[in-house]
């Protein structure tokens, strides 16, 4: 059994980022409101876990989650954990997502959502996130290639 670490023990890089995407202190990308995303619950360097309770809104013509949402989740919560493993000038987009459902997540259904970096290289992430139903069993699982992009640094201009 694996002991991780508290997140106040955690030297990552992009430690003060990461605390200030968990706490809601740091505005969240513009798609996360009108998807209604889940905030993250908590993270370790390579990984992030969340919750989303089904909503009913958001359910398939058969009642059950609409699996385009979870895919959507999916990204999401992998997102979120590249940017704990990204160095200073870096960014990244998704590349490939890759979905896997082996459950329906019905009407009031809770998931437990935990993502993690798989192999981080040079310059791609390879992760995974799995989808527990809340009596344990995997609802789904997502693979996706993250790229990641070197930024330019930024000109500094003197004020004249």
């Amino acid at each position: 059994m694996r002991v991780w670490q508290a997140q106040s023990e955690i030297e990552s890089p992009r430690a003060e980022l990461m605390s200030a995407i968990i706490s809601g202190a740091d505005p969240p990308p513009p798609y996360v409101e009108p998807l209604r995303m889940p905030r993250a619950e908590g993270w370790a360097d390579g990984r992030v876990w969340l919750r989303w309770k089904m909503d009913p809104q958001l359910a398939s013509g058969a009642g059950t989650a609409f699996g385009g949402y979870l895919a959507a989740l999916a990204d999401h919560a992998l997102g979120i954990e590249t940017c704990s493993v990204l160095r200073e000038g870096q960014a990244f987009t998704t590349s490939e997502l890759q979905m896997h459902y082996f459950r329906p997540v019905l009407p009031g259904g809770e998931l437990r959502i935990e993502a993690k970096v798989v192999h981080r290289g040079r310059s791609r992430i390879h992760a995974e996130v799995v989808f527990t139903c809340g009596d344990g069993r995997i609802a789904g699982k997502a693979t996706a290639t993250q790229v990641i992009i070197p930024l330019a640094p930024r000109e500094v201009t003197a004020d004249m």
